[in-house]
């Protein structure tokens, strides 16, 4: 579960219990939701430094007639404890991929998070999107022996309880941003999810295979460079705009040359997998082996890990290769500053200590987690700037093993 989704009961972000019991499900449309169509999230203006997720002025409230759809993989820390760190970051990054075929490749806002993803639906996509998520839980049951759980919240209901979000675009690169999320909304909408399964669980009756064309994980995992891979979970515990940039200060400190230097998904330190590893892996994103889908996805796998593992890449490739970094979400923001970067030794210990004393402080949680290589889940609509987007987690379940650390400081918070 991503972090802010498995901190237990209903309760804000200031940890106080939420009267669940109360909430009207069937919450009416109110005006502050009039806009409400799919083109919500188009015109929003990205911006392109980062340390700009604290700026009011690059965010839009989410209309109240949109929806915010979850996704886990229950068991997660279970499985990544049995060495399938692999199959979750597939299952939730696979999540994102089937609702972006509903939305037949409009952009909308998500959130990856290692071993799910959150996800704003607009009202006219968000049935689909709900099927699609059935096929892919089936699949998920069927070939990898992972339960994914799909729940939703409507923002009407979000609304009524008092709580809000607001979404911003973070630009990666030219054609591709992603959302940064805002606001106690998402942090309610995961807790319900979590407490109330019965209620708030999105179940389908689709019976037609889930749609993974494009996705792919045929990267090794890409060894740190500079020592170790960290990654890193952090909320605010007062004030979440100030402590957040806070923390961004601490950061701009302790990484003079900035955060983007600590990208860890640098294609070109890593190595293609074999043909038979991307066969061996991909054929259970289909039905059966001898399905037109394999068919298709064998035919694109045998001639890609030729060229890629060719000494000398084709432009082309190069050129994809060379822009795979800056297609990664190696950092984002939803309610929760997430990140995974590659770091010195030193650099670590630096952020770990400035990380305690903020904590000491009274003014976040926070988790880590330190692995030796990062790993990289890949979405391919094409070789070109903006038509490709890599999820990054680092080996050994980065996100849902800092998730854990967080989650135990604020029950230790809690009982305190």
């Amino acid at each position: 579960m991503h972090a802010t989704a498995s901190l237990g009961a209903a309760v804000d972000p200031a940890h106080r219990p939420i009267d669940c019991a109360t909430m009207d499900r069937s919450a009416p449309q109110s005006k502050a939701g009039s806009i409400n169509d799919a083109s919500f999230y188009a015109p929003i203006p990205s911006f392109t430094t980062f340390n700009e997720i604290t700026d009011d002025r690059n965010y839009r409230p989410l209309p109240h007639s949109w929806s915010v759809v979850i996704t886990d993989v229950q068991g997660s820390t279970l499985a990544i404890s049995q060495g399938r760190y692999k199959d979750v970051n597939t299952i939730g990054a696979a999540s994102i991929v089937v609702a972006r075929k509903v939305m037949k490749g409009e952009d909308f806002p998500f959130v990856f998070g290692g071993d799910g993803a959150t996800m704003l639906i607009d009202p006219e996509h968000v049935d689909g999107v709900i099927d699609a998520l059935g096929a892919l839980a089936r699949l998920a049951r069927d070939r990898f022996q992972l339960d994914l759980r799909v729940g939703r919240v409507r923002m009407s209901q979000i609304a009524q309880a008092g709580k809000s979000i607001e979404v911003a675009k973070f630009e990666l690169s030219h054609g591709r941003s992603i959302a940064m999320l805002r606001g106690d909304g998402v942090p309610l909408a995961e807790r319900l999810i979590k407490q109330h399964r019965d209620q708030y669980e999105a179940r389908s009756r689709n019976t037609t295979d889930a749609d993974l064309t494009g996705l792919s994980c045929r990267w090794k995992p890409i060894a740190s460079r500079r020592g170790r891979i960290l990654t890193l979970v952090i909320e605010a515990r007062v004030e979440p705009q100030q402590t957040m940039q806070l923390v961004l200060d601490r950061f701009a400190a302790l990484f003079p040359d900035g955060i983007e230097k600590l990208n860890p998904a640098v294609a070109e330190f890593g190595q293609y997998k074999s043909m038979w590893a991307c066969l061996k892996d991909e054929w259970r994103y289909h039905s059966s082996v001898f399905s037109i889908g394999f068919l298709k996805r064998a035919i694109e796998i045998i001639p890609a890990c030729l060229i890629f593992n060719l000494p000398i890449a084709l432009p082309q490739f190069k050129q994809y290769v060379n822009a795979v970094g800056a297609h990664s979400d190696f950092r984002k923001f939803d309610n929760m500053l997430r990140m995974v970067i590659d770091c010195s030794h030193e650099q670590v210990q630096a952020v770990k200590d400035s990380l305690e004393r903020l904590h000491a402080n009274g003014k976040i949680f926070f988790g880590t987690h330190e692995s030796d290589s990062c790993l990289m889940t890949c979405f391919v609509e094409g070789m070109n700037p903006g038509e490709h987007i890599h999820f990054i987690d680092a080996a050994n379940g980065g996100y849902t093993a800092a998730a854990a650390q967080l989650k135990a400081q604020i029950a230790a918070a809690s009982r305190a």
